[in-house]
Order: C-alpha cells, then sequence, then structure tokens
C-alpha cells in the first residue's frame, strides 16, 4: 500500500557525466583501426584529393618551346639498292632509241661526183616550144658547194600559133633557134630539210646556180658568126631517196645575143627551161660521216 498522504517514486537514475577530455582521448585510440575502412570499396565516399583529381587528357598540350619547334618530318625508309648490272639494258636501249632534235643528213656530198641526165622543156616562148636533153655534171668542194658542167640538145618545135599568126595576120615571126649548148656553173646549196610525202620522209636540198658558156644557133653557120656566149641563172631542188640517189628538179634560163634569120638586128634572146631527172652520186657512199 502506498502511503497516504502522497505518492512515493524512487529517484531518477543519474546518467553519468562524461567530460570532453575523456571523449576526445577515446577517439585518437579509435582512429587508426577506423581510418583503413574509409578506403575499402562500399566504405563511403572518398574525399582525398587523389580521388578529386581529374583524369589525364589522352593528347597533353605540348610544353610553350617545343610547340614552336616545327615537327620534324618522319624518318624516310631507305630505298632498296638496285644492281648495276640491272640498270645497264635500259641505259643501252634508251641510248640506242633516243631521237635527235637535229638528226644528220641523209647523204654527204662532200669529194663526190654528181651525174644528172635531165630532160628538158621550154616554158616561156608561146611560139616556139622548145624541148630537149642535157647531161650535168658537178664536183663537190664541200657539202654545199660545187662546179658543174652542163651539156644540152635542143629541138625547136612550132605551135599552131605560128601558122595563124602568118595566115590570118600576115605576120612575120622572127626566132632564134638554137641547137645545142655547154655552160659550166657554180652551184651553191644552202638549204636543206625534210618534208612528209605518201607516209614517207623526204629528205631535200636546195640550190642555186649560176655561170657562163656559149649556145649555137641555126645563123652560127653563117659567115661573120659564130658561138654565141650565153649566161645561165636557176635554182633547184634535190630529193634524197637513197645515199647515192635523188631526184633533181630545176628552172633554168638562159640568155644570149643572136640574130635570128632574117632579121638585120641582134636581139637579147631568153630560154627558160623545166628540167627534170634523176642525180647518181660517185662514190656510192657517203664518206665523212664521224665529221658530223
Amino acid at each position: 500500500m502506498l502511503p497516504s498522504g502522497g505518492s512515493t517514486f524512487p529517484p531518477p537514475t543519474e546518467r553519468p557525466d562524461l567530460n570532453r577530455p575523456t571523449l576526445l582521448l577515446a577517439l585518437s585510440l579509435m582512429w587508426p583501426a577506423l581510418a583503413p575502412a574509409q578506403n575499402q570499396p562500399g566504405m563511403g565516399l572518398d574525399l582525398t584529393e587523389d580521388a578529386q583529381a581529374k583524369p589525364p587528357e589522352e593528347n597533353p598540350a605540348p610544353p610553350p618551346d617545343e610547340e614552336a619547334r616545327p615537327a620534324s618530318p618522319p624518318a624516310a625508309t631507305p630505298a632498296k639498292e638496285i644492281p648495276v648490272e640491272a640498270l645497264m639494258p635500259l641505259t643501252d636501249i634508251t641510248q640506242d632509241d633516243r631521237v635527235k632534235s637535229v638528226q644528220r643528213k641523209v647523204y654527204l656530198k662532200k669529194n663526190r661526183l654528181e651525174i644528172s641526165p635531165f630532160v628538158s622543156l621550154s616554158v616561156n616562148d608561146p611560139f616556139y616550144s622548145k624541148f630537149g636533153g642535157s647531161l650535168r655534171a658537178a664536183w663537190y668542194l664541200s657539202d654545199t658547194l660545187a662546179i658543174s658542167a652542163r651539156g644540152s640538145l635542143i629541138q625547136v618545135i612550132p605551135s599552131d600559133d605560128v601558122s595563124t599568126a602568118k595566115r590570118t595576120f600576115n605576120s612575120k615571126i622572127y626566132a632564134s633557134v638554137p641547137n645545142w649548148s655547154a655552160m659550166g656553173d657554180l652551184e651553191w646549196a644552202p638549204l636543206y630539210g625534210k618534208v612528209s610525202f605518201l607516209n614517207s620522209i623526204l629528205h631535200f636540198d636546195g640550190y642555186l646556180l649560176g655561170g657562163m658558156g656559149v649556145v649555137r644557133t641555126e645563123t652560127s653557120a653563117l659567115p661573120d658568126r659564130g658561138l654565141n656566149p650565153a649566161f645561165d641563172l636557176g635554182l633547184g631542188m634535190r630529193f634524197v631517196t637513197k645515199d647515192y640517189l635523188a631526184v633533181n628538179v630545176a628552172l633554168i634560163n638562159t640568155s644570149y645575143v643572136d640574130q635570128p634569120l632574117g632579121s638585120s638586128k641582134g636581139a637579147l634572146q631568153n630560154v627558160m627551161t623545166l628540167n627534170a631527172g634523176i642525180s647518181i652520186f660517185l662514190p656510192l657512199k657517203s664518206t665523212g660521216r664521224e665529221s658530223e
């Protein structure tokens, strides 16, 4: 029973009072055991300075002095050496197949004799055609200079215009009638080249000639008459086919003074002929190739 006059309770239990120095000492003794546990996974966040550092970049920026320096080129791979024997055939083929910018002549003419038969036809007389043939020989002092001699036989053929003029107009035509001529010329060939003809290359040389000689006409047999002095001037071209053979074409004007039959006055006569033939060179093979 409770005593009357009021309730009686036991006094409350008092908590022991832990002072602060004692608590700090206990924590300091327990800290070494707690530190390894904090570094284990799953034991909390790692707030240390290493854990908070950023991951390194893949391509770190170079230092300032190295950034200004130019990048060195990659080292070249040494080429594989080729034996000299393997290059020798290629060099020989290149030398043999090389095309010269200025090709040498097909033939040389120095110290050679040229024999040229021609057929000729006059081109400047409308009344009398002069047809004939000639033979020319030339000796070459150099490849471009020669002395030549030419002999020609000439046949004079009147055209239809002569009979028309005499019958219709009662005209008298005084014409010189040459029989033959002998001329000596100096020839100079300053031009040499080549031309494409029918899918082939033809070499040619052009030449000039000039000289003097005599012409015999039908009035040369008359008393106090004789051979007529004459002068030559012309140009020609040779188309070379072989070292010893060429096609020769020339236009030559021969001038002389003659007194035609039935006339009392002398006059200057010009016989311009177109000559075509071949040239044969002796010896048949050019020499002096080593001088080119």
